[in-house]
C-alpha cells in the first residue's frame, strides 16, 4: 500500500530526510519502479508524496483539478500499468475541492465539466456529496485499466482519509 505513511502524518510524527531523497534520487535515476499510481487533484493543500512521506520514485502521480479522468489523465495512468507495472491506483479526492465547488455553482471548466457536472447530479447538488461522487466516478472510469482501484476522501480539516471505493 502506498498510503500507510499517512497515519504517521496525522499524528505530526515522522520525516523524510534529505539524505533519504539524494539516495533515491541516486538510486531511481536510471529507472522508475513506482509501488503504485495515485490521480490526485492539484490543489496545493493535497500533495500525495508528502501527506505520505513518499519518496521518489514510490508513486507515479498524476495531479488535475478535481481529480477528473480526462483522456490525457487516463493515457497517463494507462502508461504506469502498462509500462512501468503499476497493479494499483489511488484515486484522491478532498474537503474544499474549488473545482467541485465551481461545478455545485454551475461554472466548471469545459474539459472537466462532464465528470464534475454528473457528481453534482449524482449528490443532489450537496458539495461534499459531490466531492465523494466524484471519487467514484474517477474509480469507475479507471477500471478499464485491469487493476486494482481505490478512492480515499481526504479531509482536510480532521486530517483524515476515508475510503469511499
Amino acid at each position: 500500500m502506498c498510503l500507510e505513511g499517512f497515519s504517521r502524518v496525522a499524528r505530526g510524527e515522522g520525516t523524510l530526510e534529505g539524505r533519504e531523497i539524494l539516495e533515491a534520487i541516486k538510486r531511481t535515476a536510471e529507472r522508475q519502479v513506482p509501488r503504485c499510481a495515485v490521480l490526485a487533484c492539484s490543489d496545493s493543500r493535497v500533495s500525495p508524496e508528502l501527506l505520505t512521506l513518499s519518496n521518489i520514485g514510490e508513486m507515479f502521480v498524476v495531479r488535475v483539478a478535481g481529480n477528473v479522468v480526462t483522456d490525457v489523465v487516463y493515457d497517463s495512468l494507462q502508461f504506469a500499468v502498462s509500462v512501468l507495472g503499476v497493479r494499483k491506483i489511488y484515486v484522491i479526492g478532498h474537503k474544499k475541492c474549488g473545482a467541485v465547488m465551481l461545478a455545485v455553482q454551475g461554472g466548471s471548466p469545459p474539459s472537466l465539466a462532464s465528470q464534475l457536472e454528473e457528481a453534482v447530479k449524482r449528490a443532489r447538488g450537496d458539495p461534499r456529496g459531490a466531492e465523494i461522487e466524484n471519487i467514484r466516478i474517477s474509480c469507475e472510469k479507471l477500471r478499464p485499466l485491469g487493476v486494482e482501484v481505490e478512492g480515499w476522501y481526504y479531509d482536510i480539516d480532521e486530517v483524515r482519509l476515508e475510503r469511499v471505493c
